[in-house]
């Protein structure tokens, strides 16, 4: 792997790791709160369906919201509200185990003096859930209410608490047939901050890993990406050249010179001779006819080709003169 290729591999990878650390506790401030300050105050959102009512809210070290279910039986469901820590904050308790604000509920419909179960269910609770109960007309306020803590489907967690109307539970102190039930549920601090310890514990590591994987992957490539270029190009193996097999034509032999017919020449003297004959016979006034002598001025054969010149002449001049 080239420099180029190792510096952009770096960079990448060490932006990846700063967004990992910077971004990841922002998506989960609440979670700080375990750890000092108390950095949120959820607000609860409350709906009525029938003789239940579910508040919808954003717990202490959690992202997202939990809904929390409440219906009661041997009375009737009047009204239930969210109340500030602030007001019950007192030195026996701490604000950390508390991951939510406190709830009021009033009850109403009671026979004076008798007892009104309470169901409290949700997801967000726990086998080890339990439900503290606030009281300010007691010298002690706080108290942990005597609740049974049901395991159902779905990962559902049902507290059953029983209060009297008039009893310790009721903040108005009186038996007039009316309950308002003040408490919050609670899970131990320690236990919450050593889970989180080790979740964010375990999710470093856990991130870390994965980006060296992500590493050894991607330098994986990047080198077999060199190796393919730094290969050698293996040559072209040339073709073969075949010599076809000279064949040797059979020379040809050299035509024989064309030897002088006799025959033809003879023919030719004979023809001469009967000519010449011919002309001095035609020649009757002649002594000098015998072999060789000059006869191209008194032959009739030339008086005769003479005569007829004059005459073709003299026929072209009277063409003339026409």
């Amino acid at each position: 792997m080239t420099k180029k290729y190792r510096e952009i591999l770096s960079a990448v990878w060490m932006t990846l790791i700063l967004c990992a650390f910077v971004f990841c506790p922002k998506m989960n401030t609440a979670a700080w709160a375990a750890f000092g300050e108390d950095i949120e105050k959820p607000k609860p959102e409350f709906t009525r369906e029938g003789d239940r009512i579910t508040a919808k809210y954003i717990p202490r070290a959690k992202s997202t919201s939990v809904l929390v279910h409440f219906t009661v039986e041997g009375g009737k469901l009047i009204e239930v509200k969210g109340m500030d820590f602030e007001k019950a904050d007192r030195p026996e308790v701490d604000i950390k185990n508390f991951k939510s604000a406190l709830f009021t509920i009033e009850i109403g419909e009671v026979k004076t003096g008798a007892e009104a179960t309470v169901t409290i269910s949700s997801q967000f609770f726990t086998s080890s859930t339990q439900y503290y109960v606030f009281n300010e007309r007691l010298p002690k306020p706080w108290m942990v209410s005597d609740c049974q803590n049901i395991s159902l489907p779905d990962r559902v967690q049902d507290l059953l608490i029983k209060v009297k109307d008039g009893g310790p539970y009721d903040s108005d102190g009186e038996a007039n047939g009316r309950i308002f039930f003040v408490g919050g549920p609670r899970d131990s601090f320690w236990g919450y901050a050593l889970g989180t310890l080790f979740i964010r514990f375990f999710g470093i590591f856990l991130v870390l890993g994965i980006l060296m994987t992500g590493m050894l992957v991607s330098g994986r490539i990047f080198q077999r990406i060199e190796k393919t270029k730094a290969a050698p190009v293996s040559p072209v193996p040339e073709p073969v050249k075949t010599e076809m097999p000279k064949t040797e034509f059979p020379k040809s032999e050299p035509e024989p010179e064309p030897v002088p017919d006799t025959a033809e020449e003879e023919t030719a003297a004979a023809i001469a001779m009967a000519l010449h004959l011919h002309l001095c016979a035609s020649k009757s006034s002649s002594p000098h006819c015998e072999m060789g002598a000059d006869v191209s001025d008194s032959s009739a054969w030339a008086q005769e080709g003479r005569v007829r010149m004059m005459g073709e002449r003299l026929q072209m001049y009277q063409r003339k003169d026409r």
